[in-house]
Order: C-alpha cells, then structure tokens, then sequence
C-alpha cells in the first residue's frame, strides 16, 4: 500500500509550496518593481566583467544583478530570455549556475546566526569554507562558458536604467508580468514538489546517499563527530545544533566540526535533489532543468571536493 508515502508526499510538498511560493512571488514582484523604478543601475558594473570571463551574453547581466536581491527573481529573467529565443541551452544553463553565486553568499544571513552562537569563530570558519566553495564553483562554469560559447564582441552588459516613474504606477505596471511569471512557474512546480517528496517518502533519495557512507572511511573523521555529517544530510540546522553540543562539550575540536559540517554539505550534494528538482523544474521546465541540475551538480562537486581536500590537508 502507497497510502503513507502519499500522505508524507502530500504534507511535505503543500509545506515546502508553501514556504517557497510566497518568498518566490514576493522577490519576483519586487525584481520587477526595482526593475522599473531603477533601483539597481547602480549594481550592474558587477556584471560585465562575469558576463565576460564566461562569454555570456550582455542579456545575461540583469538576472545576475537581480539575483543578488533574489536568485529566484534572477533565473526566472533568464527563463523569459530563453522563452524568447536569445539563450540558448548551453549560455542558459552557465549562466543559471552562475546567477547561484549571489544566493550562496546571502546564505550568511541563515548559517552565521546559527553557526556563530554555538561554534563562535569555528562557525566563521565553515562559512568561510562555503564561500570559497561557491566562488570556485562559478568560477569553473564561467571557464566552461570560455570554453563552450563562442565570442563575442566588446559590450557593456545590459543595465537597469531608472525610468523615472512614480512608485504606484511602477507598482501597478509590475503586476501583470509578475504574475504571469508566477503562474508558468505555478504549472510546473507544483506537481513536481508531490512528485519529488513521494520520492523522498518512498526512500529513493536514502538510496542514492548510501554509497556517500565511504566519506567516514577516507577522510580523517573524529568518530565523535559522525553525527554532524549525518545531520547535514538532513538539516543544516539540526547540524549545528549537534556540533555546538559536541563542541561544548569537548568531545570534538572546533577545526574537526569544520571539517565534519562541510563533509556533510559536500554529501548533501545528493540529498539536496529534493529541492533542487522542483525548483529548477517548475522555473525553466523538464529539458532545460536537467540540463541546469547537472551542470550545478558536477561543478558543485568539484568545487566542494576541492576545498574538502584542502581543510583535511590543513586540519589532519
């Protein structure tokens, strides 16, 4: 019988909609407005020179700057330039990966309140850790963008120029492709946030992290922190929660849970598809998603793989 995979499947897909959808068609909303109103011309320099190194389109510039708002907002303006016919999948799923960057450093606002209290500068550390991570990670798909599209010549990337409208017609002008934008990405996402989480039910995404267990068997794991690897394969949070217990207690040195916690974000590069699927999916649809998750996938493990091997270099 199905009936409780189903029942987990409907409960943990309508909470992450829930959680998600909100968030998405708020900083889609807004993207639009401060497109509008101009408020972030004063970011696009940041743009050209990353636009550049990967041979991306000048068209590519407003998505990366939007997504230093909302990564969200960003690729769903990279959705519409392919709809459009001005990307196609290899420049999109570069600059997809790439548009992550701005995201992965925001998510300081989510680990260092929880990672500071309990590990103190350890806490930093790990944050730093992730930084370099995600840095590298862009950076290899920028080279593979060097590598894989053709040149081009000389441009300013696109900006945002203030358009001087007032704040309620800019308002009311954002609403109608905010909402179409919501409402494509609504068809898509949907079923395949039931569809993901009845896999997860159903203990697809357990299999596919088995064959990670080799992680406590090559690298120089203090036994004592086991549990903190096998938390971050479920919960970052619940992560720190376990290695301010065991560092409190003496039972593990601070560069150890360093180590452990991004063993464990390293691993989550599997578990993570449970997310990862729906997103990408209900954004840029089936054939283009894969495409994207893939490349996010290889690079992601070759940019944390390469800074796990220099943390156990510098802390065994």
């Amino acid at each position: 019988m199905l009936a409780p995979e189903i029942t987990k499947a409907f409960s943990g897909g309508t909470s992450f909609l829930l959680r998600m959808l909100p968030v998405f068609a708020a900083a889609v909303y807004a993207a639009n407005l401060a497109g509008r109103l101009g408020w972030l011309s004063g970011l696009a320099w940041l743009a050209g020179p990353v636009m550049r190194l990967g041979r991306l389109s000048p068209n590519c510039g407003p998505g990366f700057v939007t997504s230093i708002v909302s990564p969200t907002a960003g690729h769903a303006l990279l959705a519409d330039l392919r709809v459009a016919g001005k990307l196609d999948r290899r420049e999109l799923t570069v600059a997809a990966v790439v548009n992550n960057l701005p995201g992965e450093i925001a998510a300081g606002k989510s680990v260092l309140p929880l990672a500071l209290p309990l590990l103190g500068f350890f806490g930093a550390a790990y944050y730093g850790a992730l930084l370099a991570a995600a840095a590298l990670k862009a950076l290899l798909m920028l080279l593979a963008g060097r590598l894989l599209l053709p040149r081009r010549p000389r441009a300013p990337a696109s900006v945002f120029l203030p358009s001087g409208v007032a704040l309620r017609a800019a308002a009311a002008d954002s609403l109608k492709p905010s909402l179409r934008t919501i409402l494509k990405v609504l068809k898509t996402m949907v079923p395949a946030a039931y569809l993901v989480y009845f896999l997860l039910a159903a203990g697809f995404f357990d299999k596919a992290a088995g064959p990670l267990a080799f992680l406590t068997e090559y690298l120089p794991l203090n036994p004592a922190v086991l549990p903190v690897v096998a938390a971050r394969l479920l919960s970052p949070a619940g992560a720190y929660t376990v290695a301010g217990g065991l560092y409190a207690a003496g039972a593990a040195t601070g560069w150890e849970l360093v180590l452990a916690l991004f063993a464990g974000a390293f691993a989550a590069t599997a578990t993570s598809l449970r997310y990862t699927v729906p997103y990408y999916f209900g954004i840029f649809g089936a054939a283009d998603g894969t495409a994207i998750i893939a490349a996010s996938l290889a690079s992601r493990l070759a940019a944390y793989g390469a800074v796990l091997l220099v943390l156990v270099f510098f802390i065994s």
